[in-house]
């Protein structure tokens, strides 16, 4: 499926690099109008750079060795390939191409990782199943890689010999990369600490403490909805919030008792 991919100075408010033309995620986004933010778009430099890459004020510019060519193919597997992953993107792309499009990038390269990724994926978030065979026997490959995100338990998906390692489901599924922040907080082993502090602490204060806590959490949430309720209401929000999941809850009008 070849593109058009004309040249436009800007994309999505923001200036475009001189000599470059879109790529990947932007270049999908920009030629199908899809409605969604790119948050790191990406472009691909006339020119050579030296490192391969470079940012430019919010863009990410590509030496010209890594044009990928003029296809659909071409820019999905590249977005696959070097740029961080978007559900959201990927989701209105799929939606707004056809089927064949995919089946023909997979049936290209059907050992392919990117094109199993790309063909569990089109599955999982359309629920459409493409008209294609289950996956060679071939070694299965993680949906995600572990070693730049948060995963979960992998499921294998024998069809597209794919380990499916999200954190969500289809109906929510967040990608939480392993950023040297996140990475240092887990190294501090606070649940740890937490643990020993609750352990020596007696259970009265233990229990003010987390009541003081769900009180402002409460507040918070009112606060976002530009509402200043009394604080019957507060702890009464917080009461519900504490009984969360304890029992299922028969009607909507039960619901607005709880929180009322």
């Amino acid at each position: 499926m070849r593109l058009e991919l004309a040249h436009s100075p800007h994309f999505q408010e923001s200036p475009v690099p001189d000599k470059t033309r879109l790529a990947g995620w932007t270049a999908l986004v920009n030629e199908f109008s899809i409605r969604a933010p790119v948050r790191q778009p990406s472009c691909v430099s006339e020119k050579h750079i030296k490192g391969s890459q470079r940012e430019d004020r919010s863009w990410r510019v590509f030496d010209k060795r890594y044009w990928p060519g003029d296809s659909f193919a071409d820019h999905l597997t590249f977005a696959f390939r070097h740029e961080t992953p978007d559900l959201l993107i990927l989701k209105r792309i799929f939606d707004a191409v056809p089927d064949n499009a995919v089946e023909e990038l997979v049936r290209a390269a059907p050992t392919g990782v990117p094109a199993r990724r790309i063909w569990y994926f089109y599955e999982l978030l359309t629920g459409k199943t493409l008209d294609l065979p289950d996956a060679q026997s071939v070694a299965a490959i993680d949906l995600v890689d572990p070693a730049a995100y948060f995963t979960s338990k992998p499921r294998l998906s024998k069809r597209h010999r794919v380990r499916d390692n999200l954190l969500g489901t289809v109906r929510f599924c967040p990608l939480i990369r392993r950023t040297k922040s996140l990475e240092e907080s887990i190294g501090r082993e606070l649940d740890q600490t937490a643990r020993e502090t609750v352990g020596r602490t007696g259970a009265h204060l233990v229990a003010r403490a987390a009541s003081f806590m769900l009180l402002a959490d409460s507040r918070a949430s009112f606060k976002i909805e530009g509402e200043r309720p009394p604080r019957n209401r507060l702890e009464r929000w917080g009461r519900a919030i504490m009984q969360a999941g304890r029992n299922k809850l028969g009607s909507e009008q039960e619901l607005l008792e709880i929180v009322r």
